[in-house]
């Protein structure tokens, strides 16, 4: 990896990443907008910059590790930005889980400057980072993706390239929603097992005992790939009589579950879908 790095925000993720920096044998120039995230960086051995530009004069490789869109926007573009301090041909590789719009936008204003910025989000929590065991889902052409696999394989376990830019930014936010939303439904599923009269303990431990494992980790019984198009395979029961049942037992129950409605109306589409095929 390059010697020396810029890295734009030490916050948890940011100070995770700079602990893999040095264990690989580089340095940072850092900077953050919060006195206190900066001085523990410098304490972990980075050199502190007093902004954005500074932080990446000079350097070939610039990791962005703050939190929003606007964040990003922020010290990508502003005055004294990155953008105003990279030199010409440096890779700037934007780790937060932002919209695809965005990383274009950058992408573009950085290539009028001849800088390259490129999706590099992560797929891991602060100490996994720190552990050495990030995952970089990254967008953009072969060539920067080269220089940026380069960069990135010292400091994590993993790095997958799904396209073009932005394509990193949609596999991070699609990883994410999977996770979220097996959360919420989850807590629909508790609060009905509940107002049934379950005890959650038991029931909690019934589940995970007979679970067959997430649909994610075994895809392929849920669903074809055809071309680039994942198809529902017919699920007996579950979809055209228990996800039904369960929006029911909400109902009766009067617990709020509105992605229980939502999976049964669609699970319902399935269904239909599955009949009309087979009287074809």
């Amino acid at each position: 990896m390059t010697d020396t790095v810029g890295l734009i925000g030490t916050g948890a993720m940011g100070s995770a990443l700079l602990k893999r920096i040095n264990l690989a044998g580089g340095t940072a120039q850092a900077y953050d907008i919060n006195a206190d995230a900066l001085a523990a960086a410098v304490k972990d051995g980075a050199k502190g910059a007093g902004s954005p530009a500074e932080a990446v004069a000079g350097v070939e490789i610039v990791h962005v590790f703050v939190r929003t869109d606007d964040e990003v926007i922020d010290v990508m573009t502003r005055s004294d930005g990155v953008l105003a301090g990279a030199e010409e041909g440096a890779l700037v590789l934007l780790h937060s889980t932002i919209m695809p719009a965005t990383t274009k936008r950058i992408a573009a204003q950085a290539a009028e400057r001849g800088v390259t910025a490129i999706d590099a989000p992560v797929t891991a929590v602060p100490r996994v980072v720190a552990a050495g065991d990030a995952v970089f889902l990254l967008g953009g052409d072969d060539a920067s993706v080269a220089r940026a696999k380069a960069a990135l394989e010292p400091l994590g376990k993993g790095v997958w390239h799904f396209g073009p830019i932005g394509s990193g930014n949609v596999a991070k936010i699609a990883k994410n929603f999977i996770n979220g939303a097996e959360r919420v439904v989850l807590a629909e599923t508790l609060n009905m097992v509940e107002a049934g009269g379950v005890d959650l303990a038991t029931f909690l431990e019934m589940a995970v005992a007979e679970d067959g494992g997430s649909t994610l980790s075994r895809w392929e019984r849920a669903f074809d790939l055809v071309g680039n198009h994942a198809k529902p395979r017919p699920a007996s029961n579950l979809m055209n009589k228990d996800v039904g049942l369960a929006a029911r037992l909400a109902e009766v129950e009067g617990v709020a579950s509105p992605l229980a409605h939502i999976a049964a109306d669609t699970a319902a589409v399935w269904v239909a879908g599955w009949e009309a095929e087979k009287s074809r």
